[in-house]
């Protein structure tokens, strides 16, 4: 009996392409590798792969196949990133949100007074926070990336809790009516 593959589950990667487009780069080609038993799980997508007229139905698209968002936010309010993550939690995904505020400096960082917040920031602050969504906050590209798989690790783990759940009780409903 020869085994097939299983299709990889779809991770929805939004952030500001102009800011981040290396890490986003690099976090897709880190979610495609990720393997469990010798079989990728996971897909990283992005919007710009497949650039089209109707950006919006392709948002629209891409996060209904997908199951679970990861949105990034750093300095620039992105209005595309705004929007790919209010469909995403409209849909219900799950969602894992970052702010990557980048370390301008080497060694430790110096206690100063903060300056004033980033556009991406107040959003995060005024419009993520008092949803209860959980905001990660990291400093550098490698701990986005190892805070994004470790963050699947859990969500996967989640999603299959879940699934199995459902399904109990679902066969269970089924016994009882019968």
């Amino acid at each position: 009996m020869s085994e097939v593959a299983p299709e990889p589950f779809l991770v929805f990667i939004s952030s500001s392409q102009d800011e981040f487009r290396s890490l986003r780069n690099r976090l897709k080609r880190a979610i495609n590798n990720e393997e469990f038993v010798d079989h990728p799980i996971m897909k990283g997508i992005t919007i710009e792969d497949e650039r089209g007229r109707v950006i919006k139905e392709e948002i629209k698209e891409k996060i209904e196949r997908s199951a679970i968002y990861i949105g990034i936010f750093g300095r620039i309010k992105s209005k595309w990133t705004i929007a790919e993550f209010k469909e995403a939690r409209q849909r219900g995904l799950p969602l894992l949100i970052y702010h990557f505020k980048r370390t301008t400096t080497r060694g430790r960082p110096r206690r100063r007074a903060p300056g004033p917040m980033s556009p991406a920031e107040r959003y995060l602050n005024n419009k993520v926070k008092p949803l209860s969504i959980r905001i990660r906050r990291y400093r550098s590209e490698a701990g986005v990336i190892s805070g994004v798989l470790n963050d699947l690790t859990f969500q996967v783990a989640d999603l299959v809790h879940e699934d199995a759940l459902i399904r109990k009780t679902i066969h269970k409903r089924a016994l009882d009516s019968d």
